[in-house]
């Protein structure tokens, strides 16, 4: 018994040693940060529309998404809640630099400087209704690159993330280990998202929900309603979103840790070494839905762009194990798939497909730059092919007079 005890231990270090070395600098601006800040930066000075409009504004709070949450699992925070009780402290001696930082306190800090720090703050506690962060961005059709849409971002702050509702055995021994607790497993929780993509005439087109480590794509009037909100749940403990559609039993979604495993994502039958079960209470299974207010944040505002990390580290002897704290949300993916056309694309994928999963396998395994972009493309003409499908089936199925305010009007309102 003691023997196998030592080999798992042993094989557990391997693990977090190979994918530590993958993304052990995943918070640190030597690595992930500094791979990514030139895409991020340069797609959020030409694709970031800010001032937002009037007309974008309505949109965004128009089709905001719905969300419900269980009402024993995290709930959304005030950033400017957390700001307001935190402290920025510099990584190599400790010492707080700023109590209280404000928002341009730390606008104004370098890109060197933020680098260097990481802040710690207390417990921050829930309100009634939470902000949702908004920014809007025009980027192209996945098929055809005259054709401007709009993408409207909207993230969500939890002061806490914890793990799945079921982990596997060697992701629970690694937490165990590790010293972290299923309910509260890393500081600040604010990659997740909800992206939807309107066309020129501001027809609802895509729906993507960023999490952790992988996203999804949907298409209206295909995978939900073509006329309502979207209705999201956050699942529990871990916070990431799903669709809702009314179930009245909580519904298990299966997680993996990195992309590279989507494969069990498509097919239940190819599951990792780590693995897990998110479960989601919808509306009609026990969640409780939560009031939530646009907020429109400025360019450069730290929850967005902070290059250091917005919660204290988290290390394992030195090896990232996904615990740090989180640099600001606009640092979301590798520079491939920074636009957010190609991060939709990158989501298209649906469960059950087998056949597309041995099709795109070479390309996840091979690993390298030259065969991601060439996923990219894939992932995006396959998007582009069903989008313009969509609009057809729609215009087919909906009688003439909802079709036609729908696609005169960019869809309505109904709850």
């Amino acid at each position: 018994m003691i023997t196998r005890l030592l080999g798992a231990v042993f094989l557990l270090l391997v693990i977090a040693g190979f994918y530590g070395a993958r993304i052990a600098a995943a918070n640190e601006c030597g690595g992930f940060v500094s791979s990514v800040e030139l895409a991020k930066d340069a797609y959020q000075d030409t694709h970031r529309i800010f001032p937002v409009p009037g007309s974008l504004r309505a949109l965004a709070e128009r089709y905001m998404p719905r969300v419900w949450i269980h009402p024993e699992s995290w709930q959304p925070i005030h950033f400017e809640d957390y700001l307001k009780k935190s402290k920025l402290i510099r990584r190599r001696d400790r010492q707080v630099l700023i109590d209280a930082p404000s928002p341009r306190d730390i606008m104004e800090m370098s890109t060197q400087e933020q680098c260097a720090t990481y802040f710690v703050a207390d417990e921050i506690a829930s309100r009634k209704t939470a902000p949702v962060y908004v920014q809007v961005y025009w980027d192209e059709h996945p098929g055809d690159s005259s054709q401007r849409w709009t993408y409207i971002k909207y993230n969500y702050v939890f002061d806490w993330s914890g793990l799945a509702e079921k982990v596997s055995l060697l992701g629970r021994l690694g937490a165990v280990m590790t010293g972290g607790r299923a309910k509260r497993w890393h500081r600040l929780d604010i990659h997740v998202a909800a992206i939807l993509a309107f066309d020129a005439e501001q027809r609802f087109r895509l729906l993507t929900l960023a999490q952790h480590n992988h996203q999804q794509t949907f298409l209206p009037g295909v995978d939900f309603p073509v006329n309502k909100k979207p209705r999201l749940v956050a699942a529990y403990r871990s916070n990431e979103l799903y669709l809702d559609h009314g179930e009245e039993v909580p519904v298990s979604h299966r997680v993996v840790p990195f992309f590279d495993d989507v494969a069990y994502l498509i097919d239940p039958k190819r599951k990792p070494w780590l693995w897990a079960m998110d479960k989601a209470y919808g509306r009609n299974a026990g969640g409780e839905e939560v009031g939530f207010e646009a907020v429109f944040i400025e360019p450069k505002h730290p929850l967005a762009d902070f290059a250091g990390l917005l919660a204290p580290p988290k290390r394992f002897f030195g090896i990232y194990i996904g615990r740090d704290g989180p640099p600001g949300y606009n640092y979301y993916a590798m520079p491939e798939s920074i636009p957010l056309t190609n991060f939709a694309a990158m989501g298209y994928w649906k469960e059950g497909d087998t056949q597309f999963l041995e099709d795109i396998q070479p390309l996840i395994n091979d690993g390298k730059r030259q065969a991601w972009s060439k996923l990219v493309t894939i992932m995006r003409n396959r998007l582009a092919a069903d989008v313009e499908l969509s609009v057809a089936t729609l215009t087919a199925n909906f009688p003439a007079s909802t079709a036609s305010a729908y696609f005169s009007k960019g869809g309505s309102e109904t709850r």
